[in-house]
């Protein structure tokens, strides 16, 4: 008996680490397709495409061999507006809902953001687009307790839920405020090669976690960077070389690798896209997408090979996202009008 209490105990502590670990690191939807999720990396990739609106979907499930698997949701769409507000800038505003539920408590994020872009155009570098976004939003934070385990639901011999947990929930649930920056930086460089920077801070406004306004649990600033550099061959195909680094306190992730395109149908737009990434230090990660005309959908998938793997038997998250571009028709007009020959 006593050794079933020892595993018990060293159970639930693992339990509690786990998803200690996760709510302290993952407070932001975690993707691996990254660039299929531009308005949660960063508000000045708002409108940062070709044509009026962008609408965004994606789903992560995460450590199915994990008891509670974690499943987070994402949908955004952002929309280029005719109008300027500022002399010498383009406008793009969005709207973005975003979904996360972790862990044996149910640790639930769900978040309601709006991002504003602002993007530079220059008429002596057509090529140079230069985007200042802000974001704001708000976020509520929810948890059970009553799906956890506690040490005095154990009675001796075996776990019992029945028994009192000895514990005093205040608040189950938290509304905070959340604000964020950032800017991206794309350069053509002729038609062979386009290189995309981009840098954000999130939660800048530092908001108070804590189920009881603990002083000090703070949502602390996250900082990420990304970069794209994707060549041209020929109009057939194409390589990009990605990286993408998140940094919050001492937590760390940097997500490089390189895909390859392969134009199958130029008329259609029909283009086939792999990939292999790394996430250093904790898992493999391969993808597969393919565009037709304005849609584009991409599936990734993580081998997970850090110390990890102990408990999720080397699965890692599975991934799809969807992204549909729609851009009106626009009859040519010439800039000049020509003068008839004859009246």
């Amino acid at each position: 008996m006593r050794k079933q209490h020892n595993y018990f105990k060293k159970l639930i502590s693992l339990m509690l680490l786990v998803l200690g670990v996760y709510i302290g690191y993952a407070q932001d939807p975690h993707y691996s397709n990254w660039q299929m999720s531009p308005l949660n990396q960063n508000p000045a990739n708002t409108g940062m495409f070709e044509g009026d609106a962008r609408f965004i979907l994606n789903y992560r499930n995460q450590w199915q061999s994990v008891k509670v698997p974690y499943n987070t949701f994402s949908f955004g769409t952002d929309f280029n507006l005719n109008k300027s507000f500022i002399k010498g800038t383009k406008e793009a505003i969005g709207l973005m809902f975003n979904h996360d539920l972790a862990g044996d408590g149910r640790y639930t994020i769900t978040e309601v953001k709006v991002p504003i872009n602002h993007k530079l155009t220059f008429k002596k570098d057509t090529g140079l687009t230069i985007g200042i976004g802000v974001l704001a939003g708000i976020t509520n934070l929810s948890i059970d307790p009553n799906r956890l385990s506690y040490d005095q639901q154990w009675d001796g011999d075996v776990y019992n839920q029945s028994l009192s947990n000895g514990e005093t929930f205040l608040r189950q649930s938290k509304l905070i405020t959340d604000i964020s920056l950032g800017a991206v930086i794309q350069k053509k460089f002729r038609q062979h090669l386009i290189a995309t920077i981009g840098y954000a801070i999130n939660h800048i406004n530092q908001p108070n976690i804590s189920f009881s306004d603990t002083k000090g649990v703070l949502l602390r600033p996250r900082h990420n960077e990304s970069l794209q550099l994707k060549y041209s061959f020929n109009n057939i195909s194409a390589v990009m070389f990605e990286y993408f680094g998140n940094q919050q306190q001492a937590f760390k992730e940097n997500l490089i690798g390189l895909s390859y395109y392969y134009t199958i149908d130029p008329n259609t737009n029909t283009k086939l896209n792999v990939g292999v990434f790394i996430r250093t230090g904790d898992a493999l990660i391969t993808s597969v997408g393919i565009e037709y005309s304005n849609m584009r959908i991409q599936m990734s998938y993580d081998y997970n090979y850090s110390q990890f793997k102990r408990a999720t038997n080397g699965k890692g998250g599975f991934e799809i996202s969807f992204i549909y571009i729609h851009a009106k028709k626009r009859n040519f007009l010439p800039k000049k009008r020509v003068c008839p020959i004859y009246m």
